[in-house]
């Protein structure tokens, strides 16, 4: 008996409403990774762009190679809000610094006026007497490439500190160590947002406070007769946290005075 032959099923056919169906969502994955690979280039270029910016800016002020001297002079040329110059070693960090008329101007602008993402630490506006009174509150973009304030992250781990005790900070009428006392996780509407303080007992429950909020505290020993600088910038641990860095300016010993100005003699010739 002869074997049945089967015929074979011939392929149904894709109807045109689901051919157009998947036609639409390709378009629409190629249209989406194109917008994500645009909005990368952007935000890379930015950063890129802003560093470029800030490289600019530490050539003309000499600090490409930090020594402790800066170029106030030029600085001013460029921008007479200038008040400071703040540096971290092993960090990103080695930027001006500045004091607006308000605290939103320096959020996108940069130190030269031009608009760019990454800002510029500015001083809060409200300081009657920046480095030269009990604290002073400086401000600073938490960058995702690390940029700005994006390195104060790293102090959330005690170990780090112990290795990176200090900031500099160099102002037109002096050279500081900033001293790193504490570390804190605060909400944008903290306490410590807090400046020009009357009296001295007010400076004594604002240390208090910080001893009891802080996620740790070194052995720096912290007075009211002391100049604070506190560092904050965004976290992203919660909704509209900050991390909180608080220093004493401790002034460069005079061997170290004179090692700057002899480096900046050597540069100079």
């Amino acid at each position: 008996m002869a074997k049945e032959v089967k015929k074979k099923k011939k392929p149904k056919k894709i109807s045109k409403v689901r051919r157009f169906a998947e036609n639409t969502i390709l378009v629409a994955l190629v249209g989406i990774m194109l917008l994500s690979a645009f909005n990368i280039y952007k935000i890379v270029s930015g950063y890129m762009r802003d560093r470029k910016a800030y490289d600019s800016v530490s050539t003309l002020a000499g600090t490409m190679d930090f020594t402790g001297n800066v170029d106030f002079e030029e600085l001013r040329n460029i921008n007479p809000d200038i008040v400071g110059w703040l540096y971290y070693k092993d960090t990103k960090i080695n930027y001006p610094i500045v004091q607006g008329q308000d605290n939103s101007k320096y959020l996108t602008t940069m130190f030269d006026g031009s608009y760019g993402g990454a800002g510029t630490l500015f001083v809060d506006y409200t300081t009657e007497k920046a480095f030269n009174q009990f604290n002073t509150i400086i401000y600073g973009h938490h960058m995702r490439d690390g940029s700005m304030f994006g390195d104060l992250k790293k102090l959330k781990e005690k170990d780090y500190c112990e290795k990176h005790p200090r900031f500099e900070l160099i102002t037109p009428k002096g050279k500081y160590h900033l001293e790193i006392w504490a570390f804190l996780n605060e909400p944008a509407d903290s306490s410590l947002y807090e400046t020009n303080f009357d009296g001295e007992a007010k400076s004594h429950e604002y240390i208090e406070k910080i001893k009891a909020l802080a996620e740790y505290t070194t052995s720096v020993d912290v007075t009211t007769d002391d100049n604070l600088v506190v560092l904050s910038t965004c976290a992203y641990e919660y909704k509209d946290a900050r991390y909180v860095v608080i220093g004493k300016m401790v002034p460069w010993t005079e061997a170290e005075l004179q090692a700057a100005k002899l480096s900046d003699l050597k540069k100079n010739k």
